[in-house]
């Protein structure tokens, strides 16, 4: 009787903490449901507020640091809301296929770095509620900004989105063009005749030359200055020239004189003695006309010695703002949340591929190659061809994460490759030179086929041969090349197992 009674109690004991906790875990569902419809609808007003801004001529400096915080803060807070709302979905589809096939890719990293496994829910809970507060007390401190807004004169634009599919703005950098903009209309005191020089530092394709493109490229410069001049590489610094009036390209001539002012844009390959610049600026400060003013740009942090001003210092930007300068790339003017499954694989096709950006964003830096797979995508807007191209991106991290290990004498660290798989034939690697060229549009030497003739087939080159890598939709039109060769899936297995044989025996 006794056994019977402790059987019974013990199964509604049991039945009462089941339905405890399938009540809690409900109500913890709708819970992060409904945070993620606040994070939507506070993002949103974010997004409203940031493109209006963007309509407008922002000339006041602490407005445009604050603009720069909003964009930065709605970055954030729609790659976290992205994350929850469509990673989930291809988790569940990749978990499925991983337990069902023996044929998946083996993992290329740690998978938590891509979806938030059941272990780490109650962490993601958190970031949710963290990153809710964080653009909700955003959104409270923008009304300042907003009715400061409304005095800015409005400026005739096409939607943003528009805009970066066009190449018409630099995305990430309004901030940093609209300083520099302001340095180069801003005019000295009468009887000044100090020459203006403004710094521009950064790291190997963070976008400086980009930068200074877009800056050239606005009306305001191009009728502030009769001519635009461009001087690249050190020697002419050290070497050729007498003044900055002396050869260069001229990348802008008004038909008006505008007094006469002058652009000169100097790009520096590497150090230059500080001498031989300050004996350059010193005879061409005779010679330049009142008003003219100079950018230089360089990795070197040395030549903040230069600057009559603050130097601009430029960063790659956050992985945030990299995934919705993806998203936008991706799905233009519409909207990724009305495709829903379209939008969950390209996150994990961003997510795969940021995972690897260290290694493979040193080419050509983050934007060329999200714009690279974003065309892709975009040549095919079906859930068939989007998981192809996922699939190569996780084979690609594959082939590309083992060298990456203390086995430095691995091949392909040691010539500096890497291996892209072709979307037409899995079985067929493209060995691509991490290193790579600059020609200009004009040079008939270029090589006339694209990277993405070789990705899809439509070229099978024999040997090693040259191929474009990106273009850009900027004057001069800079063509980037790099070197390739195709190789099957047999030679590289090859190489892997001699890389394994080597490792085990030292």
């Amino acid at each position: 009787m006794e056994a019977l009674f402790s059987a019974a109690v013990g199964e509604l004991v049991s039945r009462c903490l089941s339905f405890l906790i399938s009540r809690y875990l409900y109500t913890l569902e709708l819970s992060k449901v409904e945070i993620l419809r606040k994070l939507e609808r506070a993002l949103l007003r974010i997004a409203i507020t940031v493109e209006e801004a963007g309509g407008r001529l922002i000339t006041n400096k602490a407005m445009l640091q604050q603009l720069k915080m909003l964009r930065q803060e709605m970055h954030k807070g729609y790659y976290v809301l992205d994350k929850f709302r469509y990673l989930d979905q291809e988790e569940g589809k990749v978990s499925g296929r991983r337990s069902c096939s023996s044929l998946a890719l083996p993992s290329t990293s740690n998978p938590g770095k891509r979806f938030p496994s059941s272990a780490t829910r109650r962490h993601g809970r958190k970031e949710l509620e963290v990153t809710l507060d964080s653009v909700q007390n955003m959104v409270t401190d923008m009304y300042e900004f907003v009715a400061f807004l409304k005095n800015s004169p409005p400026m005739f634009c096409q939607p943003y989105s528009m805009y970066l599919l066009f190449e018409r703005c630099m995305f990430g950098r309004q901030a940093e063009m609209e300083r520099t903009i302001y340095f180069l209309l801003q005019r000295e005191p009468p009887g000044d005749f100090t020459l203006g020089v403004l710094p521009i530092i950064g790291r190997g394709k963070v976008g400086k030359t980009t930068l200074v493109e877009h800056v050239c490229d606005d009306e305001r410069v191009r009728h502030h200055f009769s001519q635009i001049v461009f001087f690249s590489g050190n020697k002419f610094v050290e070497e050729k020239l007498a003044t900055l009036m002396d050869g260069g390209i001229i990348k802008h001539k008004s038909k008006t004189q505008n007094a006469g002012r002058m652009l000169v844009i100097v790009e520096l390959d590497e150090d230059v003695e500080e001498g031989a610049w300050r004996r350059l600026l010193s005879a061409s400060r005779s010679c330049l006309p009142s008003g003219s003013k100079i950018i230089v740009t360089s990795r070197s942090e040395k030549i903040m010695n230069f600057g009559t001003t603050q130097a601009l210092r430029l960063n790659f930007l956050t992985r945030e703002a990299c995934w919705y300068f993806f998203k936008v790339l991706v799905f233009g003017s519409t909207y990724a949340e009305d495709q829903p499954k379209l939008a969950s694989i390209a996150m994990a096709i961003f997510e795969e591929y940021y995972c690897h950006n260290d290694l493979l964003g040193d080419f050509t830096g983050s934007f060329a190659n999200s714009k690279n797979i974003a065309a892709l995508l975009r040549a095919n807007a079906s859930m068939q061809h989007w998981r192809r191209i996922l699939a190569c991106v996780r084979r690609n991290g594959h082939q590309n994460l083992l060298p990456c290990s203390a086995d430095t004498n691995d091949v392909r660290v040691e010539n500096g490759h890497y291996y892209i798989s072709r979307i037409s034939n899995i079985s067929q690697y493209v060995q691509v030179d991490r290193h790579h060229r600059v020609v200009r549009l004009d040079d008939e030497e270029a090589p006339k086929i694209t990277i993405d003739e070789v990705m899809y087939g439509r070229l099978t080159p024999k040997g090693k041969f040259e191929a474009v890598w990106w273009r850009s939709h900027l004057q001069p039109h800079y063509r980037y090349i790099t070197t390739c060769e195709i190789h099957d899936s047999k030679c590289m297995d090859g190489r892997e197992k001699s890389s394994r044989k080597r490792k085990s025996l030292s």
